[in-house]
């Protein structure tokens, strides 16, 4: 096993997963040597502090094979494992600064995308902003993607 990678989610070449995170022989074992060859341990580590807060924001089941799916999907697109084409995939954990067709500026921290929406948590100020649909868990929201007017880093 190679002990230093060129890592698509970061571009550099840093140190390798020290073992696959997902067993050999199991359903997700293919992914877990995927893994081990494409991604930095720096950078999967940052995948598994977004990966708490879109379990803990999105009060996602874990357990539901629905709730499996999306994480799965969610880890592939942060990690650049799959080129979704969304050209706001790119922003999945970072802090942004956006703007909406209504005119509201803020900054917030985004933790997932799906085709109809944004979702964020982190608010500038702690508060959600106007236009902005709250979820479950105190200080997340989403918002249509057609809301948006401009969405850059932070």
């Amino acid at each position: 096993m190679a002990t230093e990678i060129q890592c698509v989610k970061c571009g550099l070449t840093r140190a390798a997963l020290a073992k696959p995170p997902f067993r050999a022989g199991s359903k997700l074992g293919p992914l877990g040597a995927e893994l081990v060859e494409k991604v930095c341990a720096s950078c999967y580590n940052d995948w598994i502090a977004m990966s708490v807060k879109l379990v803990n924001e999105m009060r996602l089941d874990t357990t539901d094979p629905r709730g499996q799916e999306l994480w799965l999907k969610q880890m592939k697109l942060f990690l650049n494992l799959e080129q979704s084409g969304d050209p706001w995939a790119r922003f999945l954990n970072q802090r942004v600064a956006l703007e909406t067709l209504a005119g509201v500026q803020t900054h917030a921290t985004m933790i997932g995308i799906s085709e109809t929406e944004l979702r964020f948590a982190e608010f500038a100020g702690g508060a959600v902003p106007s236009g902005f649909r709250a979820l479950e868990t105190q200080g997340a929201a989403s918002i249509a993607r057609d809301a948006i007017k401009t969405l850059e880093s932070a």
